[in-house]
């Protein structure tokens, strides 16, 4: 199964994405910094990122931007709950972009789509 680093400061949230990735049959390997997502990235597979955006330390544009130019095919998929201050350059590399209000289930959905191989749309996905 493909394996999934989800990289965010939110533990809480990091907790459920783990438990609803692998509860669906994905390994899940969780990151509470950016600094330690990107070391998890480029030590092991990972077939795609999902990224909080506002983070202590570096922000999600910060750790994209390190991913994307070590492994530019690296599908990312930014799951914020500030969409409206994502820089416009980050929706345009993005995968996809799911507001965490839409919950756990948009995000697995979107995260099928992207292993699929379907590019969604960077914009707010509506639940």
């Amino acid at each position: 199964m493909p394996t999934i680093l989800c990289i965010d400061d939110d533990a809480n949230f990091l907790e459920l994405e783990k438990s609803i990735l692998e509860t669906n049959g994905y390994t899940a390997v969780i990151a509470s910094d950016g600094l330690t997502g990107i070391t998890l990235a480029s030590k092991s597979p990972i077939d795609v990122v999902v990224l909080a955006f506002k983070m202590r330390a570096m922000n999600g544009g910060q750790v994209a931007e390190v991913l994307l130019k070590q492994q530019p095919d690296l599908p990312i998929v930014v799951c914020t709950g500030f969409f409206e201050t994502m820089p416009h350059w980050l929706r345009w590399f993005a995968a996809a972009c799911v507001e965490k209000r839409d919950g756990l289930d948009v995000l697995l959905s979107v995260i099928q789509e992207v292993i699929a191989h379907k590019k969604v749309p960077c914009q707010a996905v509506a639940a």
